[in-house]
């Protein structure tokens, strides 16, 4: 689940996956119904097996290489995470962000957009709904973390609850599966319906390119 400090429309606690065993070293395996990717540090529940492709990603007047994971549904929904990886770049770059958030803005006329926390204080990032031309609700988020810019993105009907649960579902994780959130107790992140305080939780490398 994306441990964000705020949800826009339903408590993040009703959207987490369904969780498989018992805490193992002080975490939590997740279930099958996601997919998960150790190698390009990312989960997601997809509702689906998603496909992918390479691609060049512009920064400025650089090109960075890219991997986006996708799956297209009916009506030109689709739901799609883009890991860019910057190997000789800073492990965190605000500017990043900022390049990127103004790509996000040009897509649509932005209905909201905020700051938020993915491992309160250190990972920070921007999450946005834009409504798109075609009348779909994106909704979006950007987080700059290890060398790697995820672009999370969910292009489908507002009332579409597989894209709201694909959006609250993504984690970013370490290359051993470990969530990059360590679930902190802060002023703004205490409250009820939060992670805030819970084990980390861990996801099996060994199903990589698996969904349930």
């Amino acid at each position: 689940m994306f441990r964000r400090r705020f949800s826009f429309a339903l408590a993040a606690c009703a959207l987490m996956p369904m969780l498989q065993g018992a805490a193992t070293e002080g975490s939590e395996f997740i279930g099958d119904d996601v997919y998960v990717n150790c190698q390009y540090q990312l989960a997601a529940n997809f509702s689906g097996e998603p496909k992918f492709r390479d691609i060049q990603y512009r920064d400025g007047n650089n090109n960075f290489p890219a991997r986006q994971f996708y799956l297209d549904g009916e009506n030109g929904t689709r739901l799609s995470v883009t890991v860019v990886h910057f190997a000789n770049g800073p492990k965190r770059d605000p500017a990043i962000v900022e390049r990127a958030s103004v790509m996000l803005r040009s897509k649509g006329k932005v209905a909201e957009e905020m700051n938020v926390w993915y491992d309160e204080p250190y990972l920070g990032g921007r999450q946005f709904h834009i409504t798109l031309p075609n009348g779909h609700l994106l909704r979006a988020s950007l987080y700059n973390v290890d060398h790697r810019l995820y672009i999370t993105e969910a292009d489908a009907d507002q009332n579409d609850f597989r894209a709201l649960l694909f959006s609250e579902s993504i984690s970013l994780i370490k290359p051993d599966g470990t969530d990059q959130d360590t679930n902190p107790v802060t002023l703004s992140s205490g409250a009820p319906g939060t992670s805030a305080g819970l084990p980390v939780r861990r996801y099996d490398c060994s199903r990589i390119n698996r969904v349930k």
